[in-house]
């Protein structure tokens, strides 16, 4: 049984099967030669945050994930 509060926190038993979020496998490496950083389940990305190319984004362009 699950239940979230006001801020989407949830609670109870994880989630499994194909109720649960795709998450990627543990313990993959930066695809960047030589970085031994180990990348998060939840990175979706072949490479870790210093690897990653930086996406133009205008300063007053809306956020893509608000703060509530």
């Amino acid at each position: 049984m699950n239940r979230s509060n006001s801020s989407s926190v949830q609670y109870g038993v994880p989630q499994t099967g194909k109720q649960a979020l795709r998450r990627e496998p543990a313990g993959r490496r930066c695809a960047f030669t030589a970085c031994e950083t180990v990348l998060s389940t939840y990175n979706t990305s072949p490479t870790c945050w210093v690897h990653t190319t930086a996406t133009p984004r205008h300063p007053l362009a809306p956020s893509t994930n608000p703060i509530r």
